[in-house]
């Protein structure tokens, strides 16, 4: 899934944004690293404008209520309140949005849409008022009263001549020497598309016509932009300012750039921010405590042998002082040395101050002993305040899992194996599959284990499968023929292989041919896997089977191979490639199934399909 904007996508925002200059800045709130600036234009039309720190940009519908701004945002509001906005603009085809506001100055409130982004105003003489966090890089400082220095970028393509473009093609392929030059890879890719050459031909195989076709689809998709030809989807967990051929699912279709990135971020990433903030305050507290744990552990060993090697010196003072004054011991480094001392019953290895007799050596030791206890006492007292917030944090996860369950009582429970596309095969095994590269490379490093299988199809552009050695429920069950050749079936279904073949190829592997190392000089992108050794091929037919099956008392709309969508379903219906129009198709089976249209789109294939059969 898509996680932050692009060059591309700054470029697009920032063309619409134009319609805010000349406007005034109302307000600036923020909330942790969110910032809103609501803005009026001409005619009293007032725009909130969304800044998500270092990922994202736009105009929202979606306002939040912030009772008391932090600090930032009263600077924000002290300096640039109420001020004119003069210009908006892209910085050198960056990730980087730059508003010039007229106030009693001129003020630039400088957006980084960068990993370890930021949000920093400036002065007209370019010096840092402040930041919303402040950075330090061995080329720039981001901190109040610090010169305000651009992060360092490559050449701007859109400034590219010809011959400038022909001696970037260095690299291993095309698409690889294109994505160098500073373009995202989609957009690399759809460069190749247009020009009608494999992303993949090899840098020193290129021909001078085919170099032109490249040069030429850039510069056409770089006007498409200049031109403000948008057309904003939402497809394939992804937002787009227009549609391009690398995706082939179903478009959901905006009026503006502004609305359909503010709809994505809101329907998906925002669910996404708040449950890893979530999560990572409680598993920031769980590491806590156990640290403290392990504190007060060695804390109160500590005090433990102290006050023994304390009791040993008193019930040894004569000979204490003795050994040390005939230096009856091993020095370490003076002042300390070790002597050895019965006590006990036992033979102990004592350390001891050269400088001080018996006594004084005891005594220190007792303090010592006395300080490691009210450690241990404070480290508990900590402890215990921590397991408060972990129960807090726990009652919280409670109560929004009770809310959450009472909107969908009717849905019933939600299962891990729902957040990626899934499957009962015939034989009962659970078979699990990526719906992106970031799923993609979840499923096989979290869920895939020795006894599994994991499953491929033999095209590019296809989700991991990992084939459970278990049912629903995580109890053991044999893998068998019929499952491997389902889980084949699968993988093709939801591949770029469904607008292509009537028949498609897969292959399965067991887990340790399975591996993120690439070979040496050679590097695999997020979700990719290398595999190792004989690869198990199967053929199946491009077909596709939706129903609805119940599991623990929750029904749910499942797809799948027909074979397995049959034999758990009541209702059910087949497909395979062909041209009725998927949204109809998801209309049509929404209202037999009792279930939303989104329940059904979310396991249709990537096409258009033809009914085979159903069972309603």
């Amino acid at each position: 899934m898509k996680e932050s904007m692009d060059a591309f996508d700054v470029m697009a925002i920032v063309k619409e944004l134009k319609e805010l200059e000349e406007g005034y800045i109302e307000k600036v709130y923020q909330q942790d690293d969110e910032v809103f600036l609501k803005v009026r234009i001409r005619k009293g039309k007032k725009y909130d404008v969304f800044i998500k720190n270092g990922k994202w940009l736009c105009l929202t519908k979606y306002k939040e209520t912030i009772e008391h701004p932090p600090d930032f945002a009263m600077l924000l509001r002290k300096y640039i309140g109420r001020g004119k906005i003069r210009k908006i603009e892209q910085y050198d085809f960056d990730r980087i949005i730059i508003f010039e506001i007229q106030k009693e100055r001129l003020y630039k409130l400088i957006v980084e849409l960068i990993p370890n982004g930021n949000i920093i105003l400036v002065d007209e003489d370019g010096i840092i008022i402040n930041a919303i966090k402040q950075q330090k890089w061995r080329h720039r400082i981001i901190k109040p009263r610090e010169k305000y220095i651009f992060p360092p970028s490559r050449k701007n393509p859109f400034e590219m001549d010809y011959e400038e473009f022909k001696q970037s093609f260095k690299e291993k392929d095309v698409v690889r020497s294109i994505v160098k030059m500073g373009i995202p890879g989609k957009w690399a890719e759809e460069i190749c598309s247009v020009a009608g050459i494999d992303k993949k031909t090899p840098c020193e195989k290129l021909e001078e016509e085919q170099m032109k076709k490249l040069y030429d689809a850039m510069k056409h998709l770089f006007e498409k932009f200049d031109r403000g030809e948008f057309e904003p989807i939402i497809v394939d967990e992804d937002v787009l300012p227009f549609p391009i051929s690398k995706y082939d699912g179903e478009a959901e279709k905006f009026s503006s750039v502004n609305e359909a990135f503010d709809e994505f971020y809101h329907r998906f990433l925002k669910k996404e921010v708040e449950k890893e903030k979530e999560e990572d305050l409680k598993e920031k507290l769980e590491r806590q405590l156990k640290m403290q744990e392990e504190a007060i552990k060695k804390f109160e060993e500590k005090a433990k042998k102290l006050k023994e090697e304390a009791d040993a010196i008193f019930s040894n003072l004569e000979k204490v002082n003795e050994a040390m004054k005939e230096k009856r011991y091993i020095e370490k480094k003076y002042p300390k040395a070790i002597l050895n001392v019965e006590h006990a019953g036992k033979e102990m290895a004592i350390e001891i101050d050269l400088r001080k007799n018996a006594i004084e050596n005891a005594q220190e030791k007792y303090e010592a002993s006395k300080k490691f206890r009210e450690k241990a006492k404070k480290a508990l007292a900590a402890m215990e305040e921590v397991k408060r917030k972990i129960k807090e944090e726990s009652k919280k996860e409670e109560k929004a899992g009770n809310k959450k369950g009472e909107k969908e009582e009717k849905k019933g429970k939600k299962f891990w194996f729902e957040s990626y596309r899934w499957f009962i095969s015939s034989h009962g095994n659970l078979v699990i599959g990526g719906k992106d590269a970031k799923s993609n490379e979840k499923i096989v490093k979290k869920y895939m284990k020795d006894d599994d299988i994991y499953v491929h199809a033999d095209v590019h552009g296809a989700p991991s499968c990992v084939v459970k050695a278990a049912d629903i429920d995580g109890n053991k069950l044999e893998i068998d023929e019929e499952t491997l050749k389902e889980a084949c079936q699968f993988a093709i279904v939801y591949s770029k292989a469904w607008k292509q073949f009537s028949i498609a190829t897969a292959y399965w592997v067991y887990p340790q041919q399975v591996s993120k190392t690439p070979p040496p000089g050679e590097f695999l992108p997020r979700g990719a896997f290398m595999i190792r050794g004989k690869r198990n091929y199967m053929r199946c037919r491009m077909e596709f089977g939706i129903g609805v099956t119940e599991i623990k008392g929750a029904s749910k709309i499942m797809g799948g191979p027909p074979s397995a969508i049959k034999k758990h379903c009541q209702k059910w219906a087949v497909f395979e490639p062909g041209s009725e129009d998927k949204n109809a198709v998801a209309k049509s089976l929404a209202k037999s199934f009792g279930v939303s249209i989104e329940e059904i789109l979310k396991v249709l294939p990537p096409g258009n399909l033809s009914k085979k059969e159903e069972k309603i």
